[in-house]
């Protein structure tokens, strides 16, 4: 993963900011420099500076301007399709960490020695499931010893 990391930001370098990649994608939405910096709130030169250096950082041309407008190049349309896809990731993992630290996602094990089917316990892992669904609970039977053996392992 380290290497994984290094390469990405080796071939990133300290070039490209997240900052353009979120006014690539919006220029690429509403196909309008001035649209996409009203949207973002900052000023449309801003946005104009951002895309010109993120082209000239990439080597390629992502948008074609005319007087009428702007429209994605080819290059253009596939390098916004994949940031968008790693902006999602992003977003995803930010949310997932957050309900994680608040309890509302991950995993819960238990180690018993028997789940009775209908019992007071079984009921009650029911009624937990139901109620933190992004929580998987797993279930360790054994002894008291090999259930302790196995939480401490893992």
């Amino acid at each position: 993963m380290v290497d994984r990391q290094r390469r990405l930001l080796t071939s990133l370098g300290s070039r490209i900011s997240l900052t353009s990649l979120i006014q690539a994608l919006a220029v690429a939405e509403y196909l309008s420099f001035y649209r996409a910096a009203d949207a973002l709130g900052v000023s449309q030169s801003s946005v104009s500076a951002g895309i010109k250096a993120l082209e000239e950082n990439l080597g390629i041309l992502l948008f074609e301007r005319n007087t009428r407008g702007v429209r994605l190049t080819e290059a253009g349309r596939f390098f916004v399709d994949q940031v968008a896809k790693g902006v999602n990731q992003l977003e995803h993992a930010v949310q997932t960490a957050g309900m994680a630290a608040a309890g509302e996602h991950g995993r819960l094990r238990i180690g018993i020695h028997a789940l009775i089917p209908g019992s007071f316990l079984d009921e009650l892992i029911g009624q937990y499931r139901e109620d933190h669904p992004r929580i998987a609970v797993e279930i360790i039977e054994g002894t008291a010893r090999e259930t302790i053996m196995q939480l401490r392992a893992d």
